[in-house]
């Protein structure tokens, strides 16, 4: 895969500037009735997703940040600690360079994780973040949250199919790679969002 190429695609996430993160954008983070996912855990995705934005506001000049959270029971029953945060640049974030998201995301068992992280440019689900997403089994739900607020999210259903899913991906990534513009690259992530319920992933934005 050409990875100049992906790139390319992150650019549509700089071609705005940063919006500044203020206390009314963390306050309007929706309470979400996520599909596939246990009602419980409702209340502490929201918390997680307004922590996402204090974090980034208060430590982190509005860039970008991403906490982790395992709901995973025997990581629960074993008293293991449950969040991660790691801190990024405006443009992108690297969950797995924090050691305790590294361990979540690999320890736990299958569809048991929420990815949560902000996007300072006000963009919604990047093919970094679909990849990301689709990689590790351990993940449930990827959350977006803009700096202004709204949700935009991916999470795996009942009827998830990994060799399915992953076919599907890379023609995506093929429908990139033959683009030759940000409206190109925008067009193939639309595909996959207007799309991906055929191979069992649910995607909405609030």
């Amino acid at each position: 895969m050409d990875q100049n190429r992906l790139d390319s695609l992150e650019m549509a996430k700089k071609r705005n500037k940063k919006v500044e993160i203020t206390e009314e954008a963390i306050q309007k983070v929706p309470y979400i009735r996520y599909r596939n996912v246990p009602e419980q855990e409702y209340d502490i995705i929201q918390s997680l997703a307004k922590r996402v934005l204090e974090l980034s506001r208060e430590r982190n000049d509005s860039n970008e940040v991403a906490i982790t959270y395992s709901y995973d029971p025997d990581m629960i029953l074993a008293g293991e600690e449950l969040v991660g945060v790691h801190f990024g640049n405006e443009h992108s974030v690297d969950p797995l360079a924090d050691p305790q998201t590294f361990h979540l995301i690999m320890k736990s068992q299958e569809c048991a994780v929420v990815s949560l992280h902000n996007h300072p440019s006000l963009s919604l689900v990047s093919l970094m973040d679909i990849r990301f997403f689709l990689r590790y089994h351990s993940i449930k739900l990827l959350v977006i949250v803009t700096n202004l607020g709204n949700v935009s999210y991916l999470v795996k259903s009942r009827k998830y199919d990994y060799a399915s899913a992953i076919d599907f991906v890379n023609e995506v990534i093929a429908m990139h790679n033959e683009a030759d513009n940000i409206r190109g690259y925008q067009k193939a992530v639309q595909y996959f969002l207007s799309n991906c319920h055929k191979v069992g992933i649910i995607y909405d934005n609030r």
